[in-house]
């Protein structure tokens, strides 16, 4: 009888020690939400969500996103950014209680209109086609960016395409265009007020390149001749959700900047560049 009482609590002590760790697990602060238009009531895909300095992910074509903290703290802001919306901070203790987020539209002050011709045609960047350098990148924690500075010889010109190569081995790629302003050198407000993305379907290193069509967007820039050009890559998707490769292509010498989380955290690499050819009108 004494062996079965003991046998009865070593198994009531288990099921208590599992009990409690799947308690544990299931304590860990997961915000679930809708990121929507507070114009139009319409959802945002591609609009970044975070908390502090935890990890980001990207709301899906519903505006839907799930995002896991790891530590929660009183001081912690949870924060989502999408481009042409001005950003929304919000303490995470409020954010814990909200199911639904507004972002609202950024209004711009018109400047007085003048009608100018842009007849001439340049380019800046890359030269050479020819593939030689590669920079691997992430298939599955995507939402980084990667780029290289320019210098444009005109104070006011108009965005015509950008050029870039790749070597994509999955079924498609969706990558997103940023024109970034520089402050003290480093990235920083994109210049770009409509989120413009293309995907990008299997690419060799022999393929000649891909390219973004501005021209339809009529993007002009003004009093920014030096200007950082890069690529945001949004996702990667395969069939049967098989691993494959996404590489950045470079050409020639020179450099590159890119970031992987957070917006601040911006590194050089110096053994090479990638290919990017910004093609403008003046």
């Amino acid at each position: 009888m004494t062996f079965i009482r003991i046998s009865i609590y070593i198994f009531c002590l288990s099921t208590f020690i599992i009990i409690s760790a799947f308690s544990s697990l299931k304590a860990q602060p997961v915000i679930r939400g809708k990121i929507i238009n507070q114009k139009d009531g319409k959802p945002l895909s591609n609009a970044t969500v975070k908390v502090s300095k935890h990890r980001q992910v990207l709301s899906d074509a519903a505006g839907n996103f799930e995002l896991l903290i790891d530590r929660l703290k009183n001081a912690d802001s949870f924060m989502v950014s999408s481009i042409g919306f001005a950003t929304l901070k919000v303490p995470l203790a409020d954010a814990l209680n909200q199911s639904k987020f507004y972002l609202k539209e950024e209004s711009k002050e018109l400047e007085n209109v003048v009608i100018k011709s842009y007849s001439n045609e340049s380019s800046e960047g890359s030269t050479s086609e020819v593939s030689g350098f590669f920079r691997s990148w992430y298939t599955k924690k995507t939402g980084g960016e990667i780029g290289r500075i320019m210098y444009v010889n005109s104070d006011d010109y108009k965005l015509e395409k950008v050029r870039f190569k790749i070597n994509n081995q999955c079924d498609t790629c969706n990558i997103r265009i940023h024109i970034r302003e520089l402050r003290n050198g480093i990235p920083d407000m994109d210049l770009l007020y409509d989120s413009i993305s293309i995907p990008v379907k299997k690419l060799s290193f022999d393929d000649k390149f891909s390219e973004f069509d501005l021209r339809e967007h009529n993007i002009i820039i003004k009093k920014n001749r030096y200007v950082f050009v890069s690529l945001e890559t949004l996702n990667c998707s395969n069939k049967n959700n098989i691993p494959c490769s996404l590489c950045y292509i470079g050409t020639e010498a020179g450099n590159y900047l890119y970031r992987q989380k957070n917006y601040t955290d911006w590194r050089e690499s110096t053994d090479h560049s990638i290919y990017l050819r910004l093609f403008y009108k003046y």
